[in-house]
């Protein structure tokens, strides 16, 4: 018999909620074969089996957050299987999971146990304290909630007194709560005022930290997702905690837009494309050499100088902002970095990115080019001390030897943390961004 844990999916995962379970007690299971999808601090993932048995026992049921190291399932012979799932044993503590290895550049390092856990793998340090829901007493009753579940219902102004619970002995889950907001929403806007009188607004909970806002009519509140949870949260930190200041710099992407279109063709009909995002994926990685300051982030009270170059990219997937890492972007030539680049994207947009890809990144770029954004200014990625903005390249008249004569303009921003780098050191570095792409050949050496 093996137990299977909620792993660490990310460096900076504390916890995982269950999306929902793809296999049942009693399926026989293979080795690397997705038990369920969870949801972490950067994305949903595939949580595969690295053992071989029958599904015996699910210990934790969709839609239910736990810590890093809980046993989450029970795999085994078949003779222990289960139609239903227990309740969550009270000993499920964080024995077993990934461990990831701090390196001495502060950077997290390799993950020393695959996502699903046995235990025959080394146990996990969680931070995370593992505590039993007992439940609380109310009116005699005793309600007991996961924890995504009271998360929702704090951020909803809902008691949970007023919820019936479906979950394993009556426990309240998140469907329950997203249940409940759906009927008062819609009791909310089907009533019928006792005099006629214009309609009064719908009162919406708050989420924490802000005041309460009145919903118009015809309009809906929508829960946030996890993600989309974890993301607003990550970004209110990012500019409440890091000081931004913001750099910008014009660059003639002419000669760049030809040598691509020639490279290209170099390829074939069935070559690979090299994008304009991957040169100035390589671009910003050569600069990252001459100026390592920008490769850096703080930590308490000292410095960390990156020395692997690893650049993340912005990509834009339904719900969420995933941001994959290409790593040495440096030393890659820019066929591997289109070639990477490419299957990160596809892996982001299908979810099946794995830890490492969203692990370890010291920089970030931000494309909106795609989008004819002609100019715009990026949030920092923490712990990172930069990210790239990227906006479209316009035609426009430049005056060449008094002439005017029409070039392809590119606006570059650079959001950088101050308390890292400052002022000339961004000017300096977005220089060298722009030599290089405007002697693109440089970047094919």
């Amino acid at each position: 018999m093996s137990e299977v844990t909620m792993p660490r999916l990310s460096d900076t995962m504390q916890e995982g909620t269950i999306s929902q379970w793809l296999k049942k007690p009693g399926d026989q299971i293979k080795k690397g074969d997705v038990l369920a999808e969870i949801e972490t601090d950067k994305a949903s993932m595939d949580l595969e089996s690295y053992d071989a048995g029958v599904l015996e026992q699910v210990l934790v049921q969709a839609g239910e957050t736990v810590p890093i190291g809980q046993v989450i399932a029970i795999i085994g012979s078949g003779a222990g299987a289960q139609s239903q799932p227990p309740e969550q044993p009270a000993a499920a503590a964080a024995s077993k999971s990934g461990v990831s290895i701090a390196r001495a550049d502060g950077q997290p390092g390799a993950q020393t146990a695959p996502p699903a856990v046995s235990k025959s793998q080394p146990p996990v340090v969680s931070d995370q304290p593992i505590s039993v829901d007992k439940g609380e007493q109310r009116n005699g009753r005793v309600i007991k909630a996961s924890p995504l579940a009271r998360r929702i219902a704090e951020e909803q102004g809902i008691d949970l007194g007023n919820v019936q619970g479906t979950g394993p002995g009556g426990r309240i889950v998140r469907d329950d709560v997203e249940d409940y907001l759906e009927q008062r929403t819609t009791v909310a806007a089907t009533a019928t005022p006792k005099a006629p009188i214009a309609p009064t607004p719908q009162q919406v909970a708050p989420v924490a930290g802000t005041q309460p806002t009145t919903l118009p009519p015809g309009s809906e509140a929508v829960p946030l997702s996890r993600v989309q949870s974890i993301i607003a949260r990550r970004l209110t930190e990012s500019k409440q905690t890091i000081p931004h200041f913001y750099v910008s710099s014009e660059v003639d992407m002419t000669d760049l837009l030809a040598m691509r279109q020639t490279f290209n063709a170099s390829a074939g009909d069935n070559g690979l494309k090299v994008s304009v995002n991957d040169l100035i994926v390589k671009a910003s990685a050569l600069a990252l050499e001459k100026f390592p300051e920008v490769n850096s982030s703080i930590q308490g009270d000292q410095f960390i100088r990156h020395k692997q170059i690893n650049v993340g990219i912005a990509v834009d997937v339904p719900g969420a902002l995933i941001v994959p890492v290409i790593r040495d972007a440096n030393i890659k030539g820019v066929r591997s970095i289109a070639r990477e680049a490419k299957a990160l994207i596809e892996k982001a947009r299908t979810n099946k990115l794995a830890p490492t890809d969203l692990e370890g990144g010291t920089f970030s770029v931000s494309n909106l080019g795609m989008m004819d954004a002609s100019s715009f200014i990026a949030v920092i990625n923490p712990p990172h001390a930069a990210i790239l903005a990227v906006a479209a390249a316009r035609k426009q008249f430049v005056p060449i030897d008094g002439q005017p004569v029409i070039r392809d303009l590119m606006t570059i921003t650079l959001s950088a943390d101050h308390r890292i780098i400052y002022g000339a050191t961004v000017a300096r570095f977005l220089q060298e961004v722009k030599r290089l792409l405007q002697t693109p050949y440089s970047l094919l050496g």
